[in-house]
Protein backbone atom coordinates (compact mmCIF):
# COMPACT_ATOMS: atom_id res chain seq x y z
CA UNK A 1 0.00 0.00 0.00
CA UNK A 2 1.60 3.13 -1.07
CA UNK A 3 1.60 5.94 2.23
CA UNK A 4 2.41 9.35 -0.08
CA UNK A 5 1.74 12.95 1.83
CA UNK A 6 -1.79 13.51 2.77
CA UNK A 7 -0.91 17.51 2.73
CA UNK A 8 1.49 16.80 -0.83
CA UNK A 9 -1.39 14.87 -1.98
CA UNK A 10 -4.17 17.33 -1.29
CA UNK A 11 -2.05 20.09 -2.24
CA UNK A 12 -0.94 18.66 -5.86
CA UNK A 13 -4.81 18.08 -6.33
CA UNK A 14 -6.46 21.30 -5.27
CA UNK A 15 -3.66 23.18 -7.60
CA UNK A 16 -4.06 21.05 -10.63
CA UNK A 17 -7.81 21.46 -10.26
CA UNK A 18 -7.47 25.04 -9.60
CA UNK A 19 -5.27 25.26 -12.57
CA UNK A 20 -7.86 23.44 -14.48
CA UNK A 21 -10.70 25.59 -13.66
CA UNK A 22 -8.99 28.68 -14.34
CA UNK A 23 -7.70 27.01 -17.97
CA UNK A 24 -11.68 26.64 -18.66
CA UNK A 25 -13.05 29.56 -17.39
CA UNK A 26 -10.52 31.26 -19.55
CA UNK A 27 -10.68 30.01 -22.80
CA UNK A 28 -14.73 29.97 -22.13
CA UNK A 29 -14.13 34.46 -21.52
CA UNK A 30 -12.10 34.22 -24.15
CA UNK A 31 -14.89 32.44 -26.26
CA UNK A 32 -18.10 34.84 -25.25
CA UNK A 33 -16.22 37.89 -25.08
CA UNK A 34 -14.55 37.04 -28.93
CA UNK A 35 -18.50 36.38 -30.15
CA UNK A 36 -20.04 39.52 -28.05
CA UNK A 37 -17.41 41.89 -29.60
CA UNK A 38 -17.68 40.51 -32.91
CA UNK A 39 -21.29 40.43 -32.26
CA UNK A 40 -20.84 44.19 -31.37
CA UNK A 41 -19.23 44.85 -34.77
CA UNK A 42 -21.68 43.48 -37.06
CA UNK A 43 -24.45 45.81 -35.01
CA UNK A 44 -22.83 48.73 -35.52
CA UNK A 45 -22.31 48.16 -38.67
CA UNK A 46 -25.88 47.63 -39.39
CA UNK A 47 -26.92 50.70 -37.12
CA UNK A 48 -24.15 52.91 -39.24
CA UNK A 49 -26.16 51.10 -42.61
CA UNK A 50 -29.40 52.06 -41.24
CA UNK A 51 -28.27 56.00 -41.10
CA UNK A 52 -28.31 55.83 -45.02
CA UNK A 53 -31.63 55.98 -45.79
CA UNK A 54 -32.45 59.18 -43.77
CA UNK A 55 -29.04 60.81 -45.28
CA UNK A 56 -29.93 59.90 -49.12
CA UNK A 57 -30.87 63.55 -50.18
CA UNK A 58 -26.73 64.45 -49.49
CA UNK A 59 -23.71 64.30 -51.73
CA UNK A 60 -21.52 60.65 -52.16
CA UNK A 61 -18.90 62.26 -50.64
CA UNK A 62 -20.93 64.60 -47.74
CA UNK A 63 -22.95 61.05 -47.43
CA UNK A 64 -19.53 58.97 -46.99
CA UNK A 65 -18.22 61.50 -44.57
CA UNK A 66 -21.22 61.14 -42.53
CA UNK A 67 -20.97 57.24 -42.19
CA UNK A 68 -17.56 57.28 -41.69
CA UNK A 69 -16.51 56.67 -37.59
CA UNK A 70 -13.72 56.01 -35.99
CA UNK A 71 -12.70 52.29 -36.98
CA UNK A 72 -15.20 52.01 -39.93
CA UNK A 73 -14.80 53.90 -43.55
CA UNK A 74 -17.73 54.03 -45.84
CA UNK A 75 -17.34 54.53 -49.88
CA UNK A 76 -19.45 54.84 -52.69
CA UNK A 77 -19.47 51.83 -55.33
CA UNK A 78 -20.18 52.78 -59.17
CA UNK A 79 -20.89 50.89 -62.15
CA UNK A 80 -17.16 49.87 -62.51
CA UNK A 81 -17.43 48.11 -59.09
CA UNK A 82 -14.75 49.88 -57.15
CA UNK A 83 -14.75 53.00 -55.03
CA UNK A 84 -14.96 56.64 -56.26
CA UNK A 85 -15.74 58.21 -53.12
CA UNK A 86 -13.68 57.19 -49.91
CA UNK A 87 -15.50 59.35 -46.47
CA UNK A 88 -13.49 60.55 -44.04
CA UNK A 89 -13.96 59.59 -40.51
CA UNK A 90 -16.56 62.22 -38.68
CA UNK A 91 -17.86 63.24 -35.78
CA UNK A 92 -20.90 60.80 -34.64
CA UNK A 93 -23.92 62.56 -35.93
CA UNK A 94 -26.00 64.65 -33.81
CA UNK A 95 -29.91 65.53 -33.64
CA UNK A 96 -29.39 69.18 -35.52
CA UNK A 97 -26.80 68.33 -38.18
CA UNK A 98 -28.02 67.17 -41.54
CA UNK A 99 -31.65 66.49 -42.15
CA UNK A 100 -33.17 63.98 -39.85
CA UNK A 101 -36.41 61.84 -39.85
CA UNK A 102 -39.80 63.91 -39.99
CA UNK A 103 -42.30 64.25 -37.30
CA UNK A 104 -44.11 60.34 -36.46
CA UNK A 105 -41.09 58.76 -38.81
CA UNK A 106 -39.18 55.77 -37.14
CA UNK A 107 -35.19 55.68 -37.84
CA UNK A 108 -33.81 52.94 -39.87
CA UNK A 109 -34.96 51.38 -43.03
CA UNK A 110 -38.40 49.45 -44.13
CA UNK A 111 -39.00 45.66 -44.39
CA UNK A 112 -37.55 45.94 -48.03
CA UNK A 113 -34.79 48.09 -47.69
CA UNK A 114 -33.39 45.79 -45.32
CA UNK A 115 -33.21 42.41 -46.75
CA UNK A 116 -30.00 44.46 -49.52
CA UNK A 117 -27.70 44.70 -46.70
CA UNK A 118 -25.19 42.43 -46.91
CA UNK A 119 -22.70 41.50 -44.34
CA UNK A 120 -19.56 39.39 -45.41
CA UNK A 121 -15.94 38.46 -44.14
CA UNK A 122 -12.82 39.61 -46.22
CA UNK A 123 -9.35 38.37 -44.70
CA UNK A 124 -9.65 40.65 -41.65
CA UNK A 125 -12.32 42.99 -43.30
CA UNK A 126 -15.95 43.24 -42.17
CA UNK A 127 -17.72 44.36 -44.99
CA UNK A 128 -21.55 45.78 -45.11
CA UNK A 129 -22.93 46.55 -48.72
CA UNK A 130 -25.92 48.40 -49.21
CA UNK A 131 -27.31 49.23 -52.31
CA UNK A 132 -28.62 53.17 -52.05
CA UNK A 133 -29.86 53.58 -55.50
CA UNK A 134 -29.29 51.77 -58.54
CA UNK A 135 -26.12 51.40 -60.28
CA UNK A 136 -24.71 53.09 -56.82
CA UNK A 137 -23.66 50.96 -53.29
CA UNK A 138 -23.41 51.79 -50.15
CA UNK A 139 -19.99 49.95 -48.92
CA UNK A 140 -18.45 50.27 -44.87
CA UNK A 141 -15.63 48.01 -43.73
CA UNK A 142 -14.34 47.74 -40.77
CA UNK A 143 -11.12 45.89 -39.13
CA UNK A 144 -11.28 42.87 -36.96
CA UNK A 145 -7.93 42.74 -36.02
CA UNK A 146 -9.29 45.12 -33.18
CA UNK A 147 -11.12 42.56 -32.10
CA UNK A 148 -8.31 39.81 -31.78
CA UNK A 149 -5.68 42.62 -30.16
CA UNK A 150 -7.83 42.80 -27.16
CA UNK A 151 -8.82 39.21 -26.99
CA UNK A 152 -4.92 39.05 -27.51
CA UNK A 153 -4.49 41.27 -24.34
CA UNK A 154 -7.03 39.79 -22.22
CA UNK A 155 -5.37 36.00 -22.68
CA UNK A 156 -2.12 37.39 -21.54
CA UNK A 157 -3.85 39.26 -18.85
CA UNK A 158 -6.12 35.79 -18.01
CA UNK A 159 -2.64 33.74 -18.26
CA UNK A 160 -0.86 36.04 -15.83
CA UNK A 161 -3.19 36.25 -13.10
CA UNK A 162 -3.60 32.70 -13.53
CA UNK A 163 -0.01 32.11 -12.75
CA UNK A 164 -0.51 34.40 -9.96
CA UNK A 165 -3.22 32.23 -8.49
CA UNK A 166 -1.77 28.99 -8.68
CA UNK A 167 1.70 29.87 -7.13
CA UNK A 168 -0.11 31.37 -4.32
CA UNK A 169 -2.50 28.59 -3.99
CA UNK A 170 0.73 26.25 -3.98
CA UNK A 171 2.16 28.58 -0.85
CA UNK A 172 -1.09 28.81 1.03
CA UNK A 173 -2.22 25.43 0.40
CA UNK A 174 -0.05 23.77 2.56
CA UNK A 175 -0.29 25.92 5.78
CA UNK A 176 -3.94 26.12 5.51
CA UNK A 177 -4.13 22.05 5.31
CA UNK A 178 -2.06 22.08 8.36
CA UNK A 179 -4.33 23.98 10.45
CA UNK A 180 -7.01 21.40 9.14
CA UNK A 181 -5.10 18.54 9.36
CA UNK A 182 -4.62 18.99 12.87
CA UNK A 183 -7.06 15.87 14.41
CA UNK A 184 -5.57 13.76 12.00
CA UNK A 185 -1.83 14.62 13.53
CA UNK A 186 -3.40 14.38 17.41
CA UNK A 187 -4.94 11.09 15.63
CA UNK A 188 -1.33 9.96 14.78
CA UNK A 189 0.29 11.16 17.90
CA UNK A 190 -2.73 8.94 19.58
CA UNK A 191 -1.27 5.59 17.80
CA UNK A 192 1.92 6.73 18.12
CA UNK A 193 2.18 6.40 21.98
CA UNK A 194 -0.48 3.35 21.68
CA UNK A 195 2.35 1.54 19.68
CA UNK A 196 5.00 2.58 21.46
CA UNK A 197 2.84 0.88 25.02
CA UNK A 198 0.81 4.16 25.93
CA UNK A 199 -2.53 3.34 27.39
CA UNK A 200 -5.48 4.81 28.29
CA UNK A 201 -5.62 7.68 26.25
CA UNK A 202 -8.31 8.74 24.35
CA UNK A 203 -9.36 11.23 21.70
CA UNK A 204 -12.71 12.40 22.98
CA UNK A 205 -14.20 13.98 19.76
CA UNK A 206 -16.48 16.64 20.23
CA UNK A 207 -18.62 16.24 17.24
CA UNK A 208 -18.63 12.78 16.90
CA UNK A 209 -20.69 13.18 13.21
CA UNK A 210 -18.05 14.39 11.08
CA UNK A 211 -15.58 12.50 9.05
CA UNK A 212 -12.75 13.44 11.68
CA UNK A 213 -14.83 13.13 14.70
CA UNK A 214 -16.18 8.96 13.08
CA UNK A 215 -12.86 8.39 12.50
CA UNK A 216 -11.73 9.67 16.42
CA UNK A 217 -14.49 7.58 17.77
CA UNK A 218 -13.61 4.21 16.05
CA UNK A 219 -9.79 4.90 17.25
CA UNK A 220 -11.14 5.13 20.37
CA UNK A 221 -13.56 2.27 19.96
CA UNK A 222 -10.16 -0.08 19.13
CA UNK A 223 -8.28 1.66 21.81
CA UNK A 224 -10.62 -0.02 23.76
CA UNK A 225 -11.27 -3.34 22.25
CA UNK A 226 -7.16 -3.60 21.71
CA UNK A 227 -6.98 -2.76 25.78
CA UNK A 228 -9.91 -5.18 26.34
CA UNK A 229 -8.24 -7.51 24.31
CA UNK A 230 -4.63 -7.68 25.77
CA UNK A 231 -6.54 -7.52 29.08
CA UNK A 232 -8.38 -10.87 28.06
CA UNK A 233 -4.82 -12.19 26.84
CA UNK A 234 -3.25 -11.94 30.13
CA UNK A 235 -5.95 -13.10 31.91
CA UNK A 236 -6.22 -16.28 29.66
CA UNK A 237 -2.22 -16.87 29.89
CA UNK A 238 -2.58 -16.28 33.59
CA UNK A 239 -5.46 -19.44 33.67
CA UNK A 240 -3.23 -21.08 31.42
CA UNK A 241 -0.36 -21.50 33.52
CA UNK A 242 -2.44 -22.16 36.37
CA UNK A 243 -4.16 -24.73 34.60
CA UNK A 244 -0.57 -26.42 33.47
CA UNK A 245 0.72 -26.11 37.18
CA UNK A 246 -2.58 -27.68 38.86
CA UNK A 247 -2.72 -30.29 36.03
CA UNK A 248 0.59 -31.14 36.57
CA UNK A 249 0.19 -31.19 40.47
CA UNK A 250 -2.90 -33.50 39.92
CA UNK A 251 -1.75 -35.76 37.65
CA UNK A 252 1.90 -35.77 39.60
CA UNK A 253 -0.10 -37.24 42.61
CA UNK A 254 -1.22 -40.37 41.02
CA UNK A 255 1.92 -41.07 38.74
CA UNK A 256 3.94 -40.90 41.93
CA UNK A 257 1.58 -43.49 43.66
CA UNK A 258 1.70 -46.02 40.34
CA UNK A 259 5.37 -45.38 40.00
CA UNK A 260 6.07 -45.97 43.92
CA UNK A 261 3.67 -49.27 43.80
CA UNK A 262 5.61 -50.83 40.41
CA UNK A 263 8.73 -50.50 41.99
CA UNK A 264 8.02 -52.25 45.10
CA UNK A 265 6.44 -55.06 43.10
CA UNK A 266 9.90 -55.28 41.40
CA UNK A 267 12.14 -54.84 43.63
CA UNK A 268 10.91 -55.75 47.15
CA UNK A 269 9.51 -59.59 48.44
CA UNK A 270 6.09 -59.41 49.16
CA UNK A 271 3.91 -61.48 50.65
CA UNK A 272 0.88 -62.83 48.23
CA UNK A 273 -1.21 -60.44 50.20
CA UNK A 274 1.00 -57.44 50.14
CA UNK A 275 1.46 -57.50 46.33
CA UNK A 276 -2.11 -58.10 45.77
CA UNK A 277 -2.97 -54.79 47.69
CA UNK A 278 -0.24 -53.17 46.12
CA UNK A 279 -1.71 -54.01 42.16
CA UNK A 280 -5.15 -52.64 43.73
CA UNK A 281 -3.66 -49.60 44.46
CA UNK A 282 -1.45 -49.00 41.19
CA UNK A 283 -4.61 -49.94 39.48
CA UNK A 284 -6.61 -47.52 41.35
CA UNK A 285 -4.01 -44.84 40.71
CA UNK A 286 -3.64 -45.70 36.68
CA UNK A 287 -7.24 -45.16 36.59
CA UNK A 288 -7.73 -42.08 38.01
CA UNK A 289 -5.08 -40.46 36.14
CA UNK A 290 -6.62 -41.63 32.82
CA UNK A 291 -9.65 -40.09 34.21
CA UNK A 292 -7.92 -37.03 35.30
CA UNK A 293 -6.66 -37.13 31.50
CA UNK A 294 -9.65 -37.78 30.02
CA UNK A 295 -11.64 -34.82 31.69
CA UNK A 296 -8.74 -32.33 30.72
CA UNK A 297 -8.94 -32.97 27.45
CA UNK A 298 -12.77 -32.81 27.30
CA UNK A 299 -12.38 -29.20 29.02
CA UNK A 300 -9.80 -28.32 26.38
CA UNK A 301 -12.53 -28.84 23.23
CA UNK A 302 -15.86 -28.17 25.34
CA UNK A 303 -15.46 -24.94 22.28
CA UNK A 304 -15.76 -27.61 19.85
CA UNK A 305 -18.22 -30.28 21.16
CA UNK A 306 -21.15 -31.73 18.95
CA UNK A 307 -24.32 -32.53 20.37
CA UNK A 308 -27.14 -34.81 19.16
CA UNK A 309 -29.97 -33.68 20.33
CA UNK A 310 -32.94 -35.94 20.96
CA UNK A 311 -35.86 -36.35 23.08
CA UNK A 312 -36.62 -38.47 26.61
CA UNK A 313 -38.37 -38.38 29.17
CA UNK A 314 -36.76 -36.14 32.24
CA UNK A 315 -37.99 -38.20 34.94
CA UNK A 316 -36.33 -41.34 33.50
CA UNK A 317 -33.17 -39.62 33.58
CA UNK A 318 -33.70 -38.23 36.90
CA UNK A 319 -34.26 -41.96 38.15
CA UNK A 320 -31.57 -43.29 36.05
CA UNK A 321 -28.81 -40.42 37.63
CA UNK A 322 -29.99 -41.33 41.18
CA UNK A 323 -29.57 -45.52 40.87
CA UNK A 324 -26.09 -44.99 39.62
CA UNK A 325 -25.72 -42.62 42.64
CA UNK A 326 -27.22 -45.30 44.96
CA UNK A 327 -25.19 -47.98 43.26
CA UNK A 328 -22.44 -46.71 44.89
CA UNK A 329 -21.32 -47.87 48.18
CA UNK A 330 -21.09 -45.03 51.04
CA UNK A 331 -23.18 -42.44 49.05
CA UNK A 332 -26.06 -39.95 50.10
CA UNK A 333 -29.68 -40.93 50.41
CA UNK A 334 -31.21 -39.74 47.19
CA UNK A 335 -34.84 -38.77 46.52
CA UNK A 336 -36.23 -37.46 42.92
CA UNK A 337 -39.10 -35.50 42.50
CA UNK A 338 -40.29 -35.66 38.85
CA UNK A 339 -42.19 -34.07 36.56
CA UNK A 340 -44.22 -34.87 33.57
CA UNK A 341 -41.99 -33.45 30.77
CA UNK A 342 -39.82 -34.35 27.56
CA UNK A 343 -36.71 -33.07 27.09
CA UNK A 344 -34.43 -32.38 23.75
CA UNK A 345 -31.01 -33.26 25.15
CA UNK A 346 -28.42 -35.57 24.27
CA UNK A 347 -28.54 -38.45 26.69
CA UNK A 348 -25.21 -39.56 27.30
CA UNK A 349 -24.18 -35.91 27.90
CA UNK A 350 -27.07 -34.86 30.04
CA UNK A 351 -26.30 -38.17 32.13
CA UNK A 352 -22.49 -37.14 32.52
CA UNK A 353 -23.95 -34.32 33.30
CA UNK A 354 -25.91 -34.86 36.08
CA UNK A 355 -23.30 -37.42 37.54
CA UNK A 356 -20.66 -35.19 37.80
CA UNK A 357 -23.30 -33.11 40.35
CA UNK A 358 -24.22 -35.94 42.09
CA UNK A 359 -20.74 -37.05 42.74
CA UNK A 360 -19.99 -33.17 43.69
CA UNK A 361 -22.34 -33.35 46.15
CA UNK A 362 -20.44 -36.83 47.46
CA UNK A 363 -17.11 -35.12 47.48
CA UNK A 364 -18.84 -32.27 49.69
CA UNK A 365 -19.89 -35.02 52.05
CA UNK A 366 -23.60 -34.63 51.75
CA UNK A 367 -25.78 -37.11 53.30
CA UNK A 368 -28.75 -36.08 51.53
CA UNK A 369 -29.40 -35.31 47.75
CA UNK A 370 -32.50 -33.66 45.99
CA UNK A 371 -32.87 -33.99 42.77
CA UNK A 372 -36.52 -31.71 41.63
CA UNK A 373 -37.76 -30.66 38.22
CA UNK A 374 -39.87 -27.82 37.15
CA UNK A 375 -41.58 -26.24 33.95
CA UNK A 376 -40.60 -22.54 33.09
CA UNK A 377 -41.42 -21.76 29.98
CA UNK A 378 -39.99 -23.55 27.36
CA UNK A 379 -37.07 -24.87 29.43
CA UNK A 380 -36.96 -27.66 32.32
CA UNK A 381 -35.45 -26.66 35.35
CA UNK A 382 -33.92 -29.28 37.06
CA UNK A 383 -32.46 -28.23 41.01
CA UNK A 384 -29.67 -30.50 42.42
CA UNK A 385 -29.63 -29.92 46.37
CA UNK A 386 -27.80 -31.11 49.56
CA UNK A 387 -27.33 -30.69 53.61
CA UNK A 388 -24.02 -30.27 52.42
CA UNK A 389 -21.59 -27.49 53.62
CA UNK A 390 -22.31 -25.94 50.84
CA UNK A 391 -20.54 -22.91 48.51
CA UNK A 392 -19.94 -19.34 49.57
CA UNK A 393 -22.08 -16.72 47.46
CA UNK A 394 -18.49 -15.59 46.67
CA UNK A 395 -17.24 -19.02 45.43
CA UNK A 396 -20.65 -19.84 43.48
CA UNK A 397 -19.05 -18.55 40.41
CA UNK A 398 -15.40 -19.79 40.94
CA UNK A 399 -16.57 -22.71 41.21
CA UNK A 400 -17.12 -22.99 37.50
CA UNK A 401 -13.31 -22.05 36.72
CA UNK A 402 -11.34 -25.51 35.64
CA UNK A 403 -8.87 -26.98 38.86
CA UNK A 404 -10.86 -24.92 41.25
CA UNK A 405 -12.06 -26.80 44.44
CA UNK A 406 -12.86 -25.53 47.75
CA UNK A 407 -11.60 -26.73 50.86
CA UNK A 408 -14.87 -26.76 52.75
CA UNK A 409 -16.15 -28.73 49.77
CA UNK A 410 -14.19 -31.84 49.45
CA UNK A 411 -13.61 -34.83 52.09
CA UNK A 412 -9.36 -35.58 51.62
CA UNK A 413 -10.03 -38.74 50.94
CA UNK A 414 -12.77 -38.32 47.81
CA UNK A 415 -11.35 -34.52 46.70
CA UNK A 416 -11.68 -34.40 43.26
CA UNK A 417 -9.47 -32.53 40.81
CA UNK A 418 -11.72 -29.58 40.10
CA UNK A 419 -13.24 -30.60 37.16
CA UNK A 420 -16.34 -31.81 37.13
CA UNK A 421 -18.58 -28.57 37.40
CA UNK A 422 -16.72 -26.62 34.57
CA UNK A 423 -17.30 -29.94 32.29
CA UNK A 424 -21.09 -30.66 33.40
CA UNK A 425 -21.67 -26.26 32.71
CA UNK A 426 -19.76 -27.00 28.92
CA UNK A 427 -22.20 -29.81 28.55
CA UNK A 428 -25.17 -28.14 29.74
CA UNK A 429 -24.60 -25.13 27.50
CA UNK A 430 -23.66 -27.42 24.40
CA UNK A 431 -27.27 -28.45 24.32
CA UNK A 432 -28.64 -25.50 24.54
CA UNK A 433 -29.34 -24.95 28.29
CA UNK A 434 -26.93 -23.68 31.26
CA UNK A 435 -25.97 -24.93 34.71
CA UNK A 436 -26.02 -21.98 37.63
CA UNK A 437 -24.83 -22.52 42.15
CA UNK A 438 -27.80 -20.34 43.43
CA UNK A 439 -29.12 -19.35 47.02
CA UNK A 440 -30.19 -22.75 49.05
CA UNK A 441 -34.12 -21.99 49.88
CA UNK A 442 -34.86 -25.39 51.16
CA UNK A 443 -33.92 -25.19 55.10
CA UNK A 444 -33.61 -28.94 55.24
CA UNK A 445 -31.25 -29.03 52.42
CA UNK A 446 -28.98 -26.02 53.35
CA UNK A 447 -25.57 -27.21 51.35
CA UNK A 448 -25.42 -26.44 47.80
CA UNK A 449 -27.67 -25.83 44.92
CA UNK A 450 -27.28 -26.24 41.18
CA UNK A 451 -30.01 -25.51 38.62
CA UNK A 452 -29.89 -27.12 35.71
CA UNK A 453 -31.51 -25.80 32.55
CA UNK A 454 -32.52 -27.83 29.57
CA UNK A 455 -34.85 -27.23 26.17
CA UNK A 456 -38.16 -28.92 26.37
CA UNK A 457 -39.53 -30.35 23.38
CA UNK A 458 -42.07 -28.17 21.57
CA UNK A 459 -45.47 -29.88 22.08
CA UNK A 460 -47.76 -30.64 18.97
CA UNK A 461 -50.91 -28.47 19.67
CA UNK A 462 -53.92 -30.36 20.94
CA UNK A 463 -57.13 -31.60 18.28
CA UNK A 464 -60.12 -29.83 18.66
CA UNK A 465 -62.42 -32.07 19.70
CA UNK A 466 -65.11 -33.54 17.64
CA UNK A 467 -68.40 -31.23 16.99
CA UNK A 468 -66.30 -27.95 17.58
CA UNK A 469 -66.78 -25.50 14.82
CA UNK A 470 -63.75 -24.32 12.72
CA UNK A 471 -63.42 -20.62 12.45
CA UNK A 472 -64.13 -19.09 9.49
CA UNK A 473 -61.75 -18.01 6.85
CA UNK A 474 -60.38 -14.57 7.46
Amino acid sequence: MRTPSLRRRATLWTVGVLAVLLAVVGFGVDLALGTVLRSEQRERLTSIANLAPELSSLSDQNLANRLSFAGVTACIVGSSGECSVVGVPQAPPTADRGPGPGPGARPGRDGDAADDLQITTEGNQLIATETIRPGVTLRLSTDSNQIEDALARFRIIMTIASVIAVALAALLLPIVLGRALRPLTALTRAARETAAGGRGRRLDPLDPDTDLGRAAKQFDAMLEELEGAERRAGEAADRLARFLSDASHELRTPLAGVSAGAERLIRDSLTEDERDRIAVQVVREARRSARLVDDLLLVSRLGELRVEPREADLTVLLDDAADRLRARPGTAQVEVRGVDARVSVDRERTDQVLANLMVNAGHAGAANVLLSATVDGRDAVVRVSDDGPGIPAESRQAVFERLVRLDAGRSAATGGAGLGLPIARGLAEAQGGSLDCVEPQDRDLPGAVFVLRLPLVPRAPEPAPRGALSPAPA
